[in-house]
């Protein structure tokens, strides 16, 4: 994804950079992009970033970088900022890491249960300085499976400068011992938990297809991803209302394609520009691209008031063309079996993957906007899969229930069906003929707006199979489950002797915890 923000007479054109609002000390921001975890220490010698893998659960063995930017307008002042930056200390569950080691490496309590932990910055002295919420899932992961060497690791089928991209595999969740190189060049590592390694996608000589490697200790993996670069120039950096300027965005690393490319753009500031014709991706097919490998397009902006603007773009294949989606999609249901302990019967497995690969201009759509939004294609799709596995297993529960009520008192009816539970407790194809992911999909995006991004949402309570509402809305959730919702404040209410009703903030690609002692 580019970036372009104006404010006043400043462009911001720089590959990959990472923008953060500025806090006071004592506060700090966490932004999701490309499947890590960004939190950013605002002090006044500079910032400290601190980098952690989006999918870090309970149990789990983490590591990432640790980045320190100085202030300064000199390199005198840059140079001793730097100097303090580095005595600085990040804090995670009493394990501590000084800044200038640049490199972390910690293990995330079982016991994490809130769905988010402290993250810290102390000074040499030991003072706290600042402190994150930083995102962790309070369900550990299943143990992955041990596969044959050559099909261990995914490694990524394209990317863009400067943005962060993902190599899937079972590790030990640690940096040390790894290398990515794409097109030779030596990739930034960020961020690592026990199933998957994000990189920075680097600049380099060549663009286009290119060959990436992957090194874990004395094992290698080579393929070719295709390493895409925009650029994004507006003709004037300074609009007031009414004002009108031409946005130029130019795609790089389009050398050979044989299938059409989509550009999306999103307009970041409606309330300070409007661009014009914006709300559809552009479709690059491959006589439109110049020889040296190129695409250029103009958009017209027009100011509304004065003031910063942000447009952001991306370009790529389809994303379910980016990803294998048979293996993601067995990857994902086996994840779900695992941790829920219910099983998906041979028959309504493949009729799930049908019923997915049927829904997938719709899927690739939605799934392009949150990309857009700088989500993980990926595992944005194995959350989709994910609550629509939730969503039949729902269904299943209700219609047990009522066949058990039939004829039968509420309290003979709740004992028999947790007596029976263990035995019954399955997805059938009959629930996926009742619900297809289609029809799930439109139900589900029928919740946003093109221009939100997504979060999750973990509701729990005890005991567990409590009707759940949200936003007043009730659509035949039942606790424990994960759920796609949009960003933003919810109310959710779940329902029981004892109802519980709590208010919970949801971040882009980032998990929120509501529990509930529901009697």
């Amino acid at each position: 994804m580019r970036l372009l923000r104006v404010c006043a007479s400043v462009v911001a054109l720089a590959a990959g950079a990472s923008t953060f609002t500025r806090a006071q000390t004592g506060a700090a921001s966490v932004q999701t992009m490309g499947a890590v975890h960004i939190a950013a220490f605002e002090t006044p010698q500079g910032v400290v970033r601190v980098h952690v893998s989006s999918d870090a659960a309970a149990g789990d063995t983490i590591s990432g970088m640790v980045l320190a930017q100085p202030a300064g307008s000199t390199p005198q002042a840059r140079e001793a900022n730097l100097g303090q930056l580095n005595g600085f200390v990040v804090e995670w569950q009493g394990q501590q890491t000084p800044v200038s080691m640049r490199r972390y490496e910690w293990l995330i309590p079982t016991t994490v249960g809130a769905g988010s932990g402290a993250l810290s910055l102390r000074d040499r002295n030991g003072r706290l300085l600042s402190q994150a919420s930083l995102p962790i899932d309070p369900v550990p992961a299943p143990a992955l499976s041990a596969p044959s060497p050559a099909e261990a690791f995914e490694l990524p089928r394209s990317g863009e400068v400067g943005k962060n991209a993902v190599v899937r595999g079972p590790s030990d969740g640690t940096i040390s011992g790894k290398t990515v190189s794409v097109g030779g060049t030596q990739a930034d590592l960020l961020a690592a938990s026990p199933r998957q390694l994000a990189f920075s996608v680097p600049a380099t000589t060549a663009s286009g297809q290119l060959p990436v490697r992957f090194a874990s200790n004395d094992r290698v993996i080579e393929g070719t991803m295709r390493v895409l670069a925009i650029q994004l120039k507006a003709s004037n950096e300074q609009l007031i209302g009414g004002q009108r300027a031409t946005l130029t965005v130019t795609v790089s690393g389009l050398n050979g394609i044989t299938e059409p490319m989509k550009l999306t753009m999103l307009n970041r500031s409606p309330a300070t520009v409007r661009v014009e014709n914006i709300d559809r991706p552009i479709t690059i097919e491959p006589g439109q691209v110049a020889r040296q490998g190129t695409f250029v397009v103009t958009r017209r902006i027009t100011g509304v008031r004065a003031g910063r603007f942000q447009i952001v773009a991306s370009v790529g294949n389809p994303p379910l063309a980016q990803f294998d989606v048979q293996r993601a999609m067995n990857r994902a249901l086996a994840d779900w079996q695992a941790k829920q302990g219910i099983a998906i019967t041979p028959d309504a497995n493949a009729l799930i993957q049908r019923s997915v690969l049927e829904a997938r201009t719709r899927l690739d759509e939605f799934l392009r906007q949150q990309q857009a939004h700088e989500g993980d294609v990926e595992g944005v799709f194995a959350a989709l899969l994910s609550h629509y596995c939730f969503d039949l297993r729902d269904d299943s529960r209700s219609r047990r229930r009522t066949t058990a009520g039939a004829g039968a008192s509420a309290g003979i009816m709740l004992v028999a069906l947790r007596q029976n539970q263990a035995a019954t407790v399955e997805i059938t194809a009959t629930e996926v003929r009742r619900l297809s992911f289609s029809e799930f999909l439109s139900q589900l995006i029928g919740h946003f707006t093109t221009q939100q991004s997504i979060g999750y949402l973990l509701v729990r309570s005890m005991p567990d199979q409590i009707p759940v509402t949200i936003d007043g809305q009730r659509r035949g959730e039942m606790t424990n489950r994960r759920i796609v919702t949009s960003v933003g404040e919810h109310l959710v209410v779940v329902a029981g002797s004892k109802p519980c009703r709590q208010r919970v903030t949801i971040t882009a690609f980032q998990l929120g915890v509501v529990e509930c002692a529901a009697s």
